[in-house]
């Protein structure tokens, strides 16, 4: 009796032994688990950041890379704006092919703007714009309107005095210009340019809705213009 007391108490402490052991094994492979799962976590809160800063890099070189297009077109446009204007000028003024900007080597001292001619006056105000003497160009063609408001090149000179306050960031006035140039010379060349510049205006003065309602109208009134393809780039933009 007293060697089976003996057995069993041996069997019960080898048993316990046994689950000492189980159990710390089992603990051991679920401490290498947890460790495993702190890891995985930790690299995917690494990929996760990552992830957003090329997300925001991407975004930011978006970004800039837009406002980049957006000022080589603007470029572009006023480049192409002054060679239809050059050309209109010759045709309406009877200026022999080839002759391109005011003569700079004119006399210094200018005659009054209300002695000029209307070639004299238009070109004086013209030249202005390209020196960047923008306050002149706006005197200059607002006099050349004055003087010849049914002029051939009336609604160019509206254009430019659109634009000379577009250079000097008024934005506001600018946007009085080109919508100047829609109502009072509806059916001349320089409409659609105007309506363009009518929606960068709005944009500049932080009203989007208005700027893509001036593009989609240049798209649906001259969709083969040229201006209508900057307008569509321009609505393809996302938005705030």
């Amino acid at each position: 009796m007293k060697a089976e007391i003996i057995l069993m108490a041996a069997a019960l402490a080898l048993t316990g032994c046994g689950v000492k052991r189980e159990y710390r094994r089992v603990t051991d492979q679920l401490d290498t688990l947890e460790a495993g799962q702190k890891r995985t976590e930790a690299r995917v809160n690494r990929l996760d950041s990552l992830a957003k800063a090329q997300a925001d890099f991407l975004y930011q070189l978006n970004a800039e890379l837009n406002l980049r297009l957006g000022r080589i077109e603007e470029n572009l446009m006023i480049t192409a704006q002054q060679k239809e204007d050059q050309e209109a000028r010759r045709q309406a003024l009877g200026l022999p092919m080839g002759t391109a900007r005011p003569d700079s080597a004119a006399p210094k001292t200018p005659k009054r703007q209300a002695e000029l001619d209307p070639k004299s006056l238009y070109d004086t105000a013209y030249l202005d714009v390209t020196r960047g003497n923008y306050d002149l160009a706006v005197a200059g063609f607002q006099e050349f309107l004055k003087n010849y408001p049914t002029s051939s090149l009336a609604d160019n000179a509206q254009y430019w005095i659109g634009e000379a306050y577009y250079a000097r960031e008024k934005y506001a006035e600018a946007l009085a210009g080109f919508q100047k140039v829609v109502s009072d010379y509806p059916n001349q060349d320089k409409v659609p340019a105007a309506i363009y510049k009518s929606g960068l205006c709005h944009q500049k003065l932080g009203d989007k809705a208005k700027a893509a309602e001036a593009w989609k109208q240049l798209v649906s009134k001259y969709p083969r213009s040229s201006e209508a393809s900057l307008a569509r780039e321009r609505l393809k933009e996302p938005g705030p």
